[in-house]
């Protein structure tokens, strides 16, 4: 059973919300140059924040997400220092995540520190490739980004940069993106060897498809690599070949092998897949769900939200009724299989339902 403000997660990331004058002048600065949220993914549009004391959510916003939230119930206030959620009768405190300090600033190449790291919550994420080798339909780096590779010590001094940020400091690392061309393999590998031999105290993760020929689970345990995300996305292969034809090609039978042998080499919880919500049938994301628990490897829930600049723009998110139930289900079948929903960090619950419990699993911001 939700808790209250579990409940109020799951509304917030499915209603949005809108922003008080105040609220949005602390926000932006005295003089307004400050960005609300740095928008990068289609499930980081909005402005994340922390509700009560470990309730972490992104939260969409109209500036980002016109195409669906339009007059939200749920209004961000700042009274006297303090930050409210309310609507009607409900006022709960919440703590909005700033942007990092790094945001508007060059690097020594005189480029964004932006166009090579963006940090959410406590995570810092850097892309090697810009744009992406497979397009799919509910993600917008395809349509928005040209392919491009981006220099490895920019990536590299975009993390120190993010580790050491005044406003958001990073605490741990994901090297995301695009999918690579067969001829970056190489390339990519080496981007992880460089961030895990420049930074040997802090975690490093991977998110990718898992392509033949691109990753090897007992080389990135060799590498340093913490653990990693392969991220199935959806379980119905029909809705994967309509809608993602590129890693439906991959085939579903190849990432739980895959799954299987991360597992394996990485050892208990640092293997997570990510379901996306509202894209296939409640029943077909729980299947998703039992055969990644049953492998061993943490099934994180992310709900969609469309993306303005996809093709899947108009098309309608989940409501909170699926939300709530996916999750409870989700959650008695990940126990069943002695897993919990992932990831770990608590933190980066953010665009995800997942929320932390008393069994000292989840890492929270304060540990």
């Amino acid at each position: 059973m939700l808790s209250p403000i579990q409940y109020l997660k799951i509304a917030l990331m499915t209603q949005g919300m809108e922003l008080g004058p105040a609220a949005r002048a602390a926000l932006t600065g005295a003089d307004g140059s400050q960005p609300l949220t740095l928008a990068d993914y289609a499930t980081t549009s909005g402005i994340s924040l922390c509700l009560g004391k470990d309730v972490w959510a992104n939260v969409p916003i109209e500036e980002h997400n016109p195409n669906f939230i339009q007059h939200p119930p749920y209004r961000l206030e700042y009274d006297h220092g303090t930050f409210y959620i309310r609507a009607g009768d409900t006022e709960v405190e919440a703590r909005p995540v700033p942007v990092p300090a790094y945001h508007d600033q060059l690097n020594q190449w005189g480029e964004r520190y932006t166009s090579y790291a963006i940090t959410h919550t406590d995570r810092v994420r850097i892309s090697p490739i810009a744009g992406c080798a497979i397009a799919c339909q509910f993600c917008d780096v395809p349509y928005e980004y040209r392919y491009t590779r981006k220099r490895v010590a920019g990536l590299v001094d975009s993390v120190g940069i993010a580790l050491e940020d005044s406003r958001l400091p990073a605490r741990h690392v994901l090297i995301s993106g695009g999918t690579p061309r067969p001829e970056d393999y190489d390339y990519e590998n080496e981007v992880y060897a460089e961030v895990c031999h420049a930074f040997p105290g802090v975690d490093v993760d991977v998110m990718m498809v898992p392509v033949q020929g691109l990753l090897d689970p007992k080389s990135l345990v060799e590498t340093g690599i913490h653990g990693l995300s392969i991220n199935i996305e959806m379980y119905n292969e029909e809705r994967a070949r309509k809608l993602m034809a590129g890693k439906a090609r991959v085939g579903r039978d190849h990432y739980l092998d895959f799954i299987a042998r991360a597992v394996e080499a990485f050892g208990p919880g640092r293997i997570r897949s990510l379901l996306l919500v509202g894209l296939e049938s409640l029943e077909d994301t729980l299947r998703g769900v039992e055969v990644l628990a049953e492998r061993g490897c943490e099934p994180v829930l992310s709900p969609f939200r469309p993306d303005p600049s996809t093709p899947l723009r108009n098309y309608s998110p989940p409501g909170i009724p699926m939300l709530v139930e996916v999750y409870e289900r989700s959650a008695e079948v990940a126990a069943r299989h002695g897993v919990h929903l992932g990831p770990r960090c608590v933190p980066c619950h953010h665009n995800t339902l997942s929320f932390p419990d008393d069994s000292g699993y989840y890492i929270r911001a304060d540990t």
